[in-house]
């Protein structure tokens, strides 16, 4: 789905995917990069923030966390994967207002886990360092929805 009704425009060369109401649903709205490496990003709102009135923390793991998942999605050709490790190193607090956005690589791809490292940045500030590892599942995950 591709409706952006309601949300920033996509700035150039990046693309909305809506996502189902889960999780990632709810914390984004995310934007995917169309050409060249991959990275996902998002626009910094006031419900991002925290008490500092800068970008919560979490936010910015959770974007570290879809990014591995991103930076990994050709090399996972569709299988299904979960986290393992997450690191991470905060480098400077993130603006509120601002397109915050991932890019990366992935820097080994085995049988089952595939490891890959990043940097979070608002424009050309780096905001967070990460790096982590994903478990390719040999079976889909069982999952009970409503």
């Amino acid at each position: 789905m591709d409706s952006q009704v309601g949300y920033d425009p996509a700035p150039d060369g990046w693309v909305f995917h809506e996502i189902p109401q889960r999780f990632a649903g709810r914390a984004g709205p995310f934007y995917w990069r169309v050409e060249g490496p991959p990275g996902v990003g998002f626009f910094s709102k006031p419900h991002h923030g925290n008490l500092g009135e800068v970008v919560h923390g979490g936010v910015l793991l959770t974007l570290a966390d879809m990014a591995l998942f991103t930076f990994c999605r050709d090399v996972l050709a569709g299988d299904k994967a979960v986290t393992v490790t997450l690191n991470s190193e905060f480098l400077n607090p993130g603006p509120i207002g601002a397109f915050i956005h991932a890019d990366g690589e992935v820097t080994k791809a085995g049988k089952s886990i595939l490891m890959a490292r990043g940097i979070v940045r608002a424009g050309d500030t780096p905001l967070l360092a990460f790096s982590g590892s994903l478990k390719r599942l040999s079976q889909p995950a069982p999952v009970d929805l409503p």
